[in-house]
């Protein structure tokens, strides 16, 4: 395929291809390890870099995906003190990482039981990074899409919760206007994943597709 003549038109045509790859990617390693824990009689601590650890260094680079997941790379340089401001859970680099070394997917992982508390942090700590400070974001987004990852440490109403998120969201992030969650993609109670649109007067508009895998039945109770 010669793709578009228009090279913005192939960036966004790209990148909706690759993190449609990305995330179902996630899924089937996310749904390896817990079928591998579940197996073993293993539990997991419900911390996150736990979970984002196992997944990382047991599953995501298992095998040759046309991608790499690097966890915690530092990405964000502060211009006045010099130091890194952001470093997200994984940055996924394609096959090419060094043809464009900026050219990455970055996935936010954090925790969601339903209550109030990871609720705010999923998105004070996790959403508003993409936008926050204005005018250089801890974050880059350098095909203006990126992944949430929530990992479910305790049974509940996923697409009920993502509605409290939705609207928290709305209310929390005032610099900038958020969308709706809308769901595109839904297997029982094990993984639900949203799109949502966000619009910033200095980064312009992201799109954060939003994965919510069910890890309760291999999180220990106590940490």
């Amino acid at each position: 395929m010669d793709g578009f003549k228009n090279e913005t038109l192939n960036k966004i045509f790209e990148s909706s291809i690759a993190i449609t790859k990305i995330i179902a990617h996630l899924i089937q390693c996310s749904a390896k390890m817990k079928s591998d824990c579940i197996d073993a009689g293993s539990m997991l601590k419900a911390l996150e870099d736990v979970i984002t650890n196992e997944l990382v260094e047991k599953y995501l680079n298992d095998e040759f995906t046309g991608f790499t997941f690097v966890p915690q790379p530092s990405v964000t340089i502060n211009d006045e003190t010099g130091l890194y401001t952001g470093r997200p859970d994984i940055v996924v680099f394609s096959f090419n990482r060094f043809l464009n070394p900026k050219a990455y997917f970055i996935i936010e992982c954090k925790r969601i039981d339903g209550t109030p508390y990871f609720n705010r942090e999923y998105i004070i700590e996790g959403v508003a990074r993409f936008f926050d400070p204005p005018k250089r974001p801890k974050y880059p987004s350098y095909y203006n899409r990126n992944i949430m990852f929530g990992y479910i440490i305790k049974a509940l109403d996923v697409p009920h919760n993502a509605s409290k998120i939705e609207k928290l969201q709305q209310s929390l992030l005032k610099e900038l206007s958020a969308g709706e969650l809308v769901l595109t993609q839904k297997e029982d109670s094990q993984h639900y994943v949203y799109t949502c649109e966000y619009t910033s007067t200095h980064v312009g508009k992201i799109e954060l597709r939003h994965l919510f895998f069910n890890f309760s039945d291999i999180i220990a109770t106590k940490s």
